[in-house]
Order: C-alpha cells, then sequence, then structure tokens
C-alpha cells in the first residue's frame, strides 16, 4: 500500500504546473516584417529629374547575397535575395534600377532616401519598404545612431 501511494504521489507532482509570470518581448525584425508596408513620395511631391546626386560615394555598407534563384520565365536573370547593414553615417551612392529592380525592406534602423522622382527626401523606418522600378534612381544614407538593416529582393541580370 505504501508503494503504491508513493507511486501515486511521484505520478501527481509530474502534473503539477507552475505559473513563472514569464514576460516575452516583441521581435522588432518579426514586427517589421509583419507590418511591412510601402513608402512613397508624399503626395504631390512628385517631379521627374527631381535629383540626380545623392549622398555621395559609397561608404560604411556591408552586403551580404543570401539566396539567388534564376528566372524561369528569362534564363539570363536571377531573383536575388541580399542584406544590406549600413552603418551610422554611412552611405549608398547614386545608382539607376534601369536593369535590375526590386524592392528594399527596413528591418531595424532608419535611413534617408534622395529619389530622383520626388522633391523631398524620404525617412525610412523599420517596416518601411522602398519601391525600385525601372525609372527609380537614388541614394540611401543612415542618419541615426544605429545601423540600418536592409532586406533587398531584386530582379536582376544573372551576370
Amino acid at each position: 500500500m505504501r508503494l503504491a501511494l508513493l507511486g501515486l504521489a511521484a505520478l501527481l507532482s509530474a502534473c503539477v504546473s507552475v505559473n513563472a509570470n514569464v514576460t516575452t518581448t516583441p521581435d522588432p525584425a518579426l514586427a517589421a516584417i509583419t507590418n511591412a508596408t510601402p513608402r512613397t513620395c508624399p503626395e504631390g511631391r512628385t517631379q521627374i529629374g527631381a535629383h540626380s546626386e545623392g549622398f555621395g560615394a559609397q561608404q560604411g555598407v556591408t552586403a551580404r547575397t543570401i539566396a539567388i534563384t534564376p528566372a524561369a520565365s528569362d534564363p539570363s536573370r536571377i531573383v536575388r535575395l541580399r542584406l544590406l547593414t549600413v552603418a551610422p553615417g554611412g552611405v549608398i551612392a547614386w545608382h539607376t534600377h534601369e536593369t535590375t529592380q526590386g524592392m528594399a525592406l527596413i528591418v531595424s534602423g532608419e535611413a534617408t532616401e534622395i529619389r530622383n522622382s520626388c522633391r523631398d527626401r524620404i525617412a525610412y523606418r523599420a517596416g518601411d519598404v522602398a519601391l525600385e522600378d525601372a525609372e527609380t534612381a537614388h541614394s540611401w544614407r543612415n542618419e541615426s545612431d544605429e545601423p540600418a538593416i536592409i532586406l533587398v529582393a531584386h530582379y536582376a541580370p544573372a551576370s
């Protein structure tokens, strides 16, 4: 009998639930992706040829290609996913998207864009998406004290 009671006590102790009042901190990168929204030039501020130069020479930028896959519809093109880190004060030099179109999602941090089709500088924060069509020419700068992490997807020439 005593053995049966000890066995029952051991079994019941395994069923005890513990309320540890665990709080989890939301993941800001996941929130940026979940709430991603395109940011565009403010209404009434677009102008073809508004700018033709950016923030200067490229500096403080690291890029890592995450994946590349051939485009099924055109073997001379690829779809590429890259991760860019723009250090505080870093610059992505002026460039065009005539042959490479895509979009850029700010995962964390902030970046400011000068775009050929907008009179104003555009400030991007986590969750903002920049659209890069064939007419886009632009430059970026991180004007904050934290790195800007940007996930970029491009439809680009294979070579």
